[in-house]
This record gives C-alpha cells, structure tokens and sequence, in this order.
C-alpha cells in the first residue's frame, strides 16, 4: 500500500518523468497530465491527496486550475510551482487556496518535504490526533539549496524514507523547564504590504516547516535562503537585517518580535528582501500566525537560561546600557528618556502567553524623530515611511492625527524590537532583559554575547 496518491500536472515531460520516478521510488501513487482540464477530471476519479500544479500551462492555466477546482469543492491538497513567477504570483496562488508554492528548479529534498507536509496537513483535518512531523533530516535549509538532480535521486530517497514520520517522544523533556515542543504553523498563508526602508510593494508567504528546521528566510526569485539567526547580521542601523552571501533579508526585528511571541520555532518565510512594514508594529503578523494555526511537533527545544548577569554598556541612570540577569521566567524592563514630548517611559513586561503580547506589545508602532527621518530619507532609506506606519515626532508635538494606541506606546514599542531582536538566538530566553535608550544595535550586541556562552557550553 503506497503512502498516498499524487497527481502531477505539468507538461515539461522531462520533469514530469523526473518527479514520477522519484515520487514512486519514495512510495506514492502518482499520476500526471498536461493539461489542466484533464486534471479536474483525473481528480474526479483518482481522487490524488496531493497535486503538484504548474501555474503555467497551455490552455487552461493553473490560476484557472485552481480556481476550477475550488468551486468543485474537492478535498486536495495543492502545491503550485513555477519557474518564471514572483512573490505576486505566489501570493495569488495561496490565497486561492494552494497550501505551498515552490519555485523551480525544483529540488529533490524540498519536494518531498512539502509533499510530506500536505499529507500530513490533509491528515489532520480528517483525524485532528494526527502529528504528520518531518523529521529534522529534511530541513529545507538544504532542501531549496540543492537542484533537482537525479543523479542525487537515491540520496534523496534514502535519507526521506529514513526519516520521515520519526516520532521523537518528548514526555522526559517536558519534565524539565529548560525544554519545550517545537512549533509550526499548520498551514501556509499570505500578506501584502510595503517595505520600509525600500518603500516598494511587497509580500510574506509564512509556510510550515519540519521540526529542527528553525527560521528561515527565502528569496521567492531565487530560492536561496538566509537563517533568522544573530550569524547573519548585515546591519542594525534602524532595523535589523540579515544576509547570506547575495540573499538579504531586512527589516525582520517586528515579524521575529511576534514568532517569538508565539513560540514559532519552525517556519518558512518567503520574501523578496524586506519584511512588509504594515503598520509599523506587529498586530498584522499576530493576525497571520492565528490565521495560520499553531501546530505543535514530536521535538523539543532547550531554553536558554542565564546563569549570571551579561550586560553591554555602563549600567547607570544616564547612560545607554542592555543587561540580562536571571530570572525564572521571561521578562523586558526598558526606560526611555527623550525631551518632551515623549520625556520619561518605563514599562515592564511579564511574557506569559500570546494573548498577553498581542493586547499588551504587539499594537505599539515604530517610532521616529522628524529629523532623523529627513536624514534617513536623503541616504535612500525609510522609502516607505508614511504617518500609518510610523509615528513622526518633531521639538514640539507628534505629528500624527490619530491618537496614540497606549499613553506609554513608544516605550512598549522597544520592548516589541527587543522581543523581536533577542529571538535571533535561535531560542526562547529564561531571564530579565532591562534596557536604558538602547536600540537594535545593542540588542544585537548581547545576543551575540549570549550567543558565544552557548557555543562555550557545547563545546
């Protein structure tokens, strides 16, 4: 008995030959076709789990596919692909209802890990006990990496066949405090917005992922990726950005702000290289990952727990400084003081769920001084700047109309980017962050601090 049915629906045969031959030797049922309404018929009759869709076809194109096979209301799991889409089309493709996108070329790991997922997502519709995880070994760190090579094709199957559906039993983990499951979303969903620094329209995909995977970032051009990690630091002057070699990722501190809100610890984000800005805080990005659904996975993940205090700057009244100490919980203190309007904020928060984060931090919106914004704008950047994504703030007043979301919004504000900083660890921190006038870059300054001890103490 074959692990599923998969209906391919391509007319590069080449490929088509490709992925069958791959697909079977793994253990699946497939099918294939041309043509698109040839497709709404075989799945009439095949009734495949899973259909690997072409966005484009002759005649019939997958868009029409797609939006022909919604209105037959049929329970499928569709995967679209292209090899001349863009972040547009992508966007289009989910929010028909495809549960993932895949550019090509394809690649034999990543094809078989999204496959894995629809089934296991189709599973758990039908039986809500189901877990369907992936295991580890089929991260798509490597999996959008590798081309599709069938020279690699037995590789490939080997290390799938050896891997998926691996249950990792977690009961002795959840006993103690310095573990926790690993989670994903449960299904993939969409956002357009506007870069800031670029000012050009753009859009997110968030997909799940397999347990170990982490936070990856993924150009929807290229395919190449870049981990959310404090490795991949390209700068902290007014976001924080990452890179890996020519794939950049900017603009991430509100999005990582609201995974770590959420205890996303395995997701992939598809960009072109900026994270929309919204409205300048991270209500949108809650909004998405509950849209999403929370699944949880067969792993664990070991907190961080400060054993002593680690600090960046001279800790006094006056001066600019970042500490963390421990504390057994997960807390941020952060003062401000500007002149007027803003003058004197404090506010400490207690990170204790979701629903907490969402209604306490996540609403408070990026800030910035007129000046700075001018200065920032004749070097090319916050493009995007606008009044409902920024509050602007000159000598005198704030600029904006609308009145502000809390009395003490700027300050909730740096505790969202520190949330949204600190989560570039790799994993949720046990301790108390206090913070005086810092900004990313010393935010990014102690998690490379804290980043070296954890290294220390595997070694």
């Amino acid at each position: 008995m074959g692990k599923g049915r998969v209906l391919i629906v391509d007319d590069d045969e080449d490929l088509v030959k490709s992925l069958s031959g791959m697909l079977c030797e793994a253990g699946f049922i497939v099918s294939s076709t041309a043509d698109g309404s040839e497709a709404l018929a075989l799945i009439r009759t095949v009734a495949p789990a899973v259909v690997l869709l072409d966005v484009w076809l002759p005649g019939m194109d997958g868009v029409e596919t797609l939006q022909a096979l919604r209105a037959m209301h049929v329970d499928v799991e569709v995967i679209a692909m292209s090899g001349h889409g863009n972040i547009a089309t992508a966007v289009q493709m989910i929010k028909l209802g495809a549960f993932d996108y895949l550019e090509k070329p394809l690649s034999s790991y990543g094809v078989l890990t999204v496959i894995e997922h629809a089934f296991a997502h189709h599973e758990r519709r039908h039986n809500p006990g189901a877990q369907g995880s992936v295991s580890s070994h089929m991260a798509v760190a490597s999996a959008h990496s590798t081309p599709f090579n069938l020279t690699h094709r037995q590789e490939a199957i080997s290390a799938a066949r050896a891997s998926i559906h691996r249950c990792w039993q977690a009961p002795a983990a959840q006993q103690s405090l310095r573990h926790y499951r690993q989670r994903t979303l449960d299904r993939s969903v969409v956002l357009y917005g506007q870069g800031l620094q670029s000012g050009l329209k753009t859009g997110m995909i968030l997909s799940p992922m397999p347990p170990d995977s982490g936070i990856l970032f993924r150009n929807i051009t290229t395919g190449k990726t870049v981990p959310a990690s404090i490795d991949f630091i390209e700068s902290t002057d007014f976001c924080t950005s990452l890179k890996r070699g020519c794939i950049a990722a900017r603009t991430v501190e509100h999005l990582m702000s609201a995974l770590h809100a959420y205890r996303i610890t395995n997701v992939l984000i598809k960009i072109s290289d900026e994270v929309p800005i919204m409205d300048g805080s991270a209500h949108a990005f809650c909004h998405l990952i509950e849209e999403a659904g929370i699944a949880e996975q067969d792993a664990a993940v070991e907190e961080f727990v400060v054993d002593r205090c680690y600090a960046v700057g001279q800790v006094s009244a006056d001066a600019k400084f970042i500490l963390v100490e421990p504390y057994d919980g997960f807390r941020v203190t952060y003062r401000l003081d500007y002149p007027l309007p803003l003058g004197v904020q404090e506010f400490s928060y207690e990170h204790t769920d979701s629903t907490r984060y969402r209604h306490e931090i996540a609403p408070a919106r990026t800030f910035g001084f007129v000046r700075e914004v001018e200065r920032m704008q004749e070097l090319g950047l916050l493009a995007g700047g606008r009044l409902t994504n920024v509050v602007l703030i000159d000598d005198e007043k704030i600029i904006n109309s609308t009145p502000l979301r809390f009395p003490d919004e700027f300050v909730r504000h740096k505790i969202l980017d520190v949330m949204g900083d600190f989560y570039l660890l790799g994993r949720r921190l046990r301790g108390h962050v206090r913070a005086n006038m810092t900004g990313h870059t010393e935010n990014i300054a102690l998690v490379q601090k804290l980043r070296a001890v954890m290294l220390h103490s595997r070694a």
